[in-house]
């Protein structure tokens, strides 16, 4: 009996959106995390700028061994409920928990020491979890199904419940905080309050991807004892290594617009009471885009789509650094095009079906898990590189946090935000030059894993 046996059947549209919640869920967390936490840590806490660059990137550091370590653990996981489904469902209530203790602020009776200790704890910690559950969650679009229009259309879900959810976010969150925290983006209470309620919005809706998304790729047995090493050099591959980079580095230039655009807002344009109107602007945009463009990749290839989004998206957003910080009406106009063309990040992730496709049909293993969680490794390292860059950064213009900036500091934090993360994406087109797997050969390479007994 072959690895199909009967035609298989199309995923349903309600299948598709409970995908697509995962990432909602995803973003309510690491979002906020990637939006607030180093201005919690910098403006509210008070931490060192140094010490943060450092706990941002001493985190990286140890996802460089963590990730894949849980993405061989989930790959070779046995349960009832497949490899990846129960990280989900036991994972998620510890990710919220951790979630909500990082954006607590225990005063320590004025110990700078013990505040950077708890802030290294619960941030390394919150990161591990986070991989726990959102790894498998990522690994389990390879393995829900064969066909590579239903994997197309998973992907886009997932990126329409990212950027819904990056689109709720940005237009609750910060008035959330200011609320909660009695007008002022300041005080702790308003950032812990906010991130309880997120957490329990996500925690269902990670809980809706458990119960309606099932694993039909098969994985033998004696495959799941093959050993982390070779698993890993499985993966170590030309197309592979071409999408971990062009990934990396487009999600640098989107963490990067996105984690600094407060300081743009608030420092440059002086305009707080902006940074959720621009940022619904922002990824609203960017759902529209995927909404109308991203199933173009049918017509005209994931590559090529891919290169033209990458293109477009770093010309826009570098355009704004040239816009007048006053002329309000430029700058929401080239936001509203800048997001509209991000739509070729979901037709990238589509892909990384592919080149595991790919793997197993070059080395006869599977490594599902293992692919994702090095590629997920270069989501954590594009938000860590805009973090710790980002804080050096700010310090090297003179930055002082809760003060009228001088001019020079409002053009170095303007180019932080537009000129960094614009060039990122363009940066991001040389990899996707070399990637050398067409359409055809993905579809030829699917028939041969299908036909395999």
């Amino acid at each position: 009996m072959n690895r199909n046996g009967d035609k298989e059947k199309k995923l349903t549209l309600k299948t598709k959106i409970s995908y697509g919640a995962g990432d909602m869920a995803s973003q309510f967390i690491w979002s906020f995390i990637s939006s607030y936490l180093m201005i919690f840590y910098t403006d509210v806490v008070l931490l060192p700028a140094a010490a943060v660059s450092l706990l941002f990137l001493g985190a990286r550091v140890w996802d460089a061994v963590n990730d894949p370590m849980m993405g061989a653990i989930a790959e070779r996981t046995r349960s009832k409920y497949g490899r990846f489904r129960p990280y989900l469902l036991y994972g998620s209530p510890f990710l919220i928990l951790v979630y909500i203790l990082c954006f607590t602020a225990p005063d320590f009776g004025g110990n700078m020491t013990l505040k950077v200790i708890y802030a290294t704890i619960t941030y390394i910690v919150l990161g591990m979890l986070y991989t726990a559950v959102n790894l498998p969650y990522g690994a389990l679009m390879t393995v829900m199904s064969k066909s590579s229009e239903d994997r197309s259309d998973l992907s886009t879900f997932r990126m329409l419940g990212s950027n819904i959810g990056s689109l709720i976010l940005s237009g609750i969150s910060l008035p959330m905080i200011l609320f909660f925290g009695k007008g002022t983006p300041s005080g702790p209470i308003g950032y812990t309050i906010t991130a309880i309620i997120l957490g329990m919005v996500a925690l269902p809706l990670f809980y809706l991807v458990f119960f309606n998304c099932k694993e039909v790729v098969e994985v033998k047995a004696e495959s799941q004892k093959i050993p982390i090493v070779k698993s890993f050099k499985a993966c170590l591959n030309r197309p592979f290594i071409c999408l971990f980079l062009l990934n990396s580095l487009a999600l640098v230039g989107k963490f990067g617009q996105a984690g600094m655009a407060i300081y743009y807002y608030r420092y440059v344009m002086q305009r707080t009471d902006l940074v959720a109107i621009f940022m619904v602007l922002l990824n609203g945009s960017t759902a529209l885009g995927i909404f109308l463009f991203s199933r173009l990749s049918k017509r005209i290839g994931k590559k090529k789509l891919t290169m033209i989004s990458f293109l477009l998206t770093g010309v826009f957003q570098i355009l704004i650094y040239f816009a007048d910080y006053e002329n309000i009406t430029a700058i929401m106009i080239l936001t509203v095009l800048t997001g509209l063309m991000r739509f070729g990040l979901p037709v990238a992730t589509a892909m990384l079906a592919d080149v595991i496709d790919y793997s197993e049909d070059r080395t006869g293993i599977r490594a599902d898990g293992t692919a994702y969680s090095v590629y997920s490794f270069g989501t954590k390292l594009s938000s860590a590189l805009v973090g710790t860059v980002g804080v050096l950064l700010l310090a090297r213009t003179g930055y002082v946090a809760n003060a009228i900036q001088p001019p020079q500091v409002m053009k170095g934090i303007n180019m932080i935000v537009n000129i960094l993360p614009g060039a990122c994406w363009l940066i991001a087109l040389i990899p996707l030059f070399f990637y050398n797997l067409s359409e055809d050969t993905c579809k030829e390479i699917r028939k041969r894993l299908d036909d395999r007994v």
